[in-house]
């Protein structure tokens, strides 16, 4: 017998900025692969701008729903149903298992199955970094079903190709809720349609959860229906900034950044804002990146995908006597800019990147012209020591059981992973009775323990909950020779301030 649909959760009217129509062209679907993954069958669809790629894993032969977790942990997933007042008087009791969880309790959920969707980056220049973060997904996605789901539940994953393309994405992301009709949204790696469908309030409109989001755009980290796991470009810049003010003694900043993408936009915004919190002044050259995006003196806005930055490169070097250069790029563009002349880090000119490149195929790209600069990221990254820690081990051993070419030491690979970690937890707390509302105040109780993170906490009005990063510094001796852990672990000590007015 099918439940009573719960009351719609509702928080607070925001304003809100006009949606972009755009036509469904995931229509256009891409040709789909079957093959046998480690007693399941999964459909991949092969990479096309814009495809539909529809993933789902079976259950293998005999498996336990009290299997060990995404994290390695071994405690059951049978759990307590909660408060009783959620069921109605002639509701039998339910139980956490096939045949006995009340089937259809809410959109995309049924007694077998839990739809969820996600627009993921294939193609185009995002996916130098965000390609792989697919596999981070569904190593968590595999796992829970070969153990047979969550409450005789498996989980159905959707994935579309957006390009990074923010017209793309917001259109996509209204075919999976709309269409599609998923439970929720797992993870969403493709960031600028994520933040053009969280601008125009159409997750409070559809009362639909985005889970396990990894970082980047602010808009993340405010929307009270999106639980991010990774620390925002904010964060990024904010402890580069302080950090090599405190440690490196610098006071003569610069910064290269893409001004065609949001995170660029908002990260040079915040670092330009944390500079003067620490020094009294603007960059110089500083104009505003979101109005008045330009080239000049130690403030360089630059276009993404060009094949040459010659004259803005000539501008910078020339003008920037820096002594701490921030890198807000992401991995295509960087390596046409530090191969065309960049500036090099030095004992005198010390250099940060943010997360994007944190990637193998951007330190093997940039050899020497990248050694010594510092990469941030907000996780445990599986390199050095940390390969050690059973957790990290575990994570290491999933991804390359889904994808042995997946590059696992991409912190969008991490992220994802960490994302799924975080919807599972959230699911099996949540129990048989699960619907929308339910699953939303979990999340805003939940803290999450895994190896790949500090503890991470929400709680309602409050989504930043990583704001701890580490430096690994890329090593080259006549190649790339790995990461070296600058044992620096900083603190956001501005965090949510600086977004830029809009």
């Amino acid at each position: 017998m099918r439940l009573p649909r719960p009351r719609r959760w509702r928080f607070p009217s925001r304003r809100r900025a006009d949606e972009v129509a755009v036509p469904p062209a995931w229509r256009s679907i891409g040709v789909l692969v079957t093959f046998a993954v480690a007693g399941g069958a999964i459909a991949i669809g092969l990479p096309v701008e814009g495809s539909r790629d529809v993933v789902a894993v079976e259950a293998g032969p005999g498996a336990s729903e009290t299997g060990p977790g995404p994290d390695g942990g071994g405690r059951s997933t049978t759990t307590p149903l909660g408060d009783r007042a959620d069921l109605p008087g002639d509701q039998p009791a339910l139980e956490c298992a096939a045949g006995r969880n009340g089937g259809d309790t809410d959109t995309g959920v049924t007694a077998s199955e839990i739809k969820l969707g996600a627009t993921v980056v294939d193609s185009g220049i995002g996916a130098s970094f965000l390609r792989d973060a697919r596999y981070g997904m569904l190593a968590v996605v595999n796992q829970v079903n070969r153990a047979g789901g969550i409450c005789g539940r498996t989980l159905r994953l959707s994935l579309v190709d957006d390009g990074w393309d923010f017209q793309r994405g917001q259109a996509f992301i209204r075919s999976l809720v709309e269409e599609e009709n998923v439970f929720a949204l797992l993870v969403v790696p493709s960031s600028e349609g994520l933040k053009a469908a969280s601008s125009s309030g159409y997750f409070e409109r559809e009362q639909v959860p985005v889970v396990g989001s990894d970082g980047m755009l602010v808009h993340q980290y405010t929307d009270p229906f999106i639980w991010p796991v990774a620390a925002s470009t904010l964060s990024t810049m904010h402890v580069m900034a302080k950090h090599a003010f405190d440690e490196f003694g610098a006071t003569k900043f610069g910064i290269v950044y893409e001004h065609d993408y949001h995170f660029g936009i908002e990260g040079a915004f915040a670092f330009n804002a944390a500079v003067k919190r620490l020094t009294g002044d603007d960059i110089p050259g500083y104009s505003n990146p979101l109005h008045d995006p330009r080239c000049q003196e130690q403030f360089c806005g630059i276009r993404s995908g060009q094949d040459s930055y010659a004259t803005q490169i000539q501008t910078f070097n020339s003008s920037c006597g820096c002594d701490f250069v921030a890198l807000l790029l992401e991995p295509e563009t960087a390596l046409v800019w530090m191969g065309g002349g960049g500036l090099q880090p030095s004992e005198s000119v010390h250099m940060g990147g943010v997360q994007p490149l944190f990637t193998r195929h951007f330190a093997e790209g940039c050899a020497k012209a990248c050694d010594g600069l510092w990469l941030w990221t907000g996780f445990h990254p599986p390199i050095g020591s940390n390969l050690g820690r059973p957790g990290i081990a575990r994570f290491v051993e999933d991804i390359k059981r889904t994808r042995e070419t997946a590059d696992y030491t991409n912190t969008f690979v991490q992220g994802a992973y960490v994302g799924a970690t975080l919807l599972v937890q959230a699911l099996r707390a949540v129990g048989p009775l699960l619907t929308r509302e339910r699953l939303m105040a979990e999340l805003d109780r939940t803290l999450l323990r895994t190896s790949l993170t500090d503890p991470l906490r929400w709680s309602p009005g409050s989504h930043f909950a990583n704001v701890r990063m580490r430096a690994y510094s890329i090593q080259y001796k006549g190649r790339f020779n790995g990461w070296r852990d600058e044992r620096t672990s900083v603190r956001d000590p501005w965090v949510g301030k600086d977004i830029p007015p809009e």
